[in-house]
Formats: C-alpha cells, sequence, structure tokens
C-alpha cells in the first residue's frame, strides 16, 4: 500500500509560496514607483492649513501658499476619470465631481489635502508644494501623478520627488481598463499600508 504524503505539509507549502509572491509584487510596486517618480524624498503632508501651523513646521503664510497652489492647479493635476463609478471605486461616494474641458466631460476626484516638499536645491528657505487625494480603501495619499505616499511618521511621508513637480500637462483621462491594468489607480492596491490623517471631505483653513 503506497502512503501518500501528509496533506498539511502541502497546505504549508502553498501557503508559503503565496507569501513569497506576494512579497514579490511588493518589491515590483517599489520599484515601478521609483522608476516612475524617482528616488524617494520626504514630504508633510495636511488636510488644513491649521495643521500645517500647528506641526510647528512651517508659519502660516507657507502653508497658506501650500494650500492656494494646490487649489490653483488641481484643475491640471487631478487624476481625471471617464465615469463617476469608476472615480469613485477609488476614492469614495460623493468624493468626485464632475468636470469638463475642451469638449471633454470626466470626473475627479475632490482635492482632500496639499503636501509641502523640499527643493531639490536644498535651499531651505524654498518648497514645492502640491495637491492630495485620498484613498478610500486605506485612507492614503495619492499625488495627482498617482505616486503613493509612503509611510507616515505624524505629517511626514515619503514619495517619489519627480512626483511633487508642478505638472506640465493635464492627466490623461482614465478608463477602466486602464485602472485595472495597474491595479488601481498609481498602481500601489495591493501593497500598501494605511496612513494620513483621518478621512473627510473638508479642506480649508
Amino acid at each position: 500500500m503506497t502512503t501518500q504524503p501528509p496533506r498539511r505539509k502541502r497546505s504549508v507549502a502553498a501557503g508559503l509560496t503565496a507569501v513569497g509572491a506576494v512579497a514579490m509584487l511588493s518589491g515590483c510596486d517599489d520599484n515601478n514607483e521609483q522608476t516612475r517618480f524617482g528616488p524617494p524624498t520626504e514630504v508633510a503632508a495636511f488636510q488644513t492649513i491649521q495643521q500645517c501651523v500647528d506641526s510647528g513646521q512651517y508659519d502660516r503664510d507657507t502653508c497658506t501658499a501650500a494650500q492656494q497652489k494646490a487649489v490653483n492647479e488641481d484643475g491640471k493635476a487631478a487624476p481625471r476619470f471617464d465615469s463617476q463609478q469608476l472615480c469613485e471605486e477609488q476614492f469614495g461616494a460623493a468624493q468626485c465631481q464632475r468636470r469638463s474641458e475642451g469638449g471633454q466631460s470626466f470626473f475627479t476626484p475632490l482635492l482632500t489635502g496639499f503636501l509641502i516638499g523640499q527643493l531639490l536645491n536644498n535651499n531651505s528657505s524654498r518648497y514645492n508644494y502640491g495637491g492630495l487625494y485620498r484613498d478610500r480603501r486605506d485612507g492614503g495619499w495619492y499625488t495627482g501623478s498617482g505616486a503613493y505616499l509612503g509611510n507616515g511618521n505624524g505629517y511626514r511621508y515619503s514619495v517619489g520627488r519627480d512626483a511633487i513637480t508642478t505638472p506640465v500637462t493635464t492627466q490623461r483621462i482614465q478608463t477602466r481598463s486602464s485602472v485595472v491594468s495597474r491595479g488601481g489607480f498609481g498602481g500601489r492596491v495591493s501593497a500598501r499600508s494605511s496612513g494620513g490623517w483621518g478621512g473627510g471631505r473638508s479642506f480649508g483653513g
């Protein structure tokens, strides 16, 4: 009579294989993000001007300028989707608005925060600013270009340095096929952990 190998061992092996696959995918996501946006740099992320001031790192004028630039560039920098449903799948119900430009109609998520990043010349008195959009699934931040802010320590986060530069062109309109091919806007749905401030759709000071 032939003895079959214990079923449990095969289950453990399969489980280890699955864990390894997830780890590999996570590593690939990190590598792809660095290829797209360059090496990581530290930024500060806030929902409101007052949160920015309360951090003790920036004066009110800097915080106000950062928020105002995010608002001014939102129309060009915000990710665009061809349907409300597709936008809300990523950013949540009632978190998307209809817009139109050049005869095209599309939906963008609501601006929910702003970031302050150091300019690459290391001049401590000058900063880069940008808008942020909150993912509904884990509460994490996205820049308009699709870069995801890494695990935060308070208000401090890490993101590819090219993701905080002023956008040169408007975002292309996302379709379901393009979003699915990346695993979500920005492409990091399966490999991130939660962070950032709490939920909420208000944005102001």
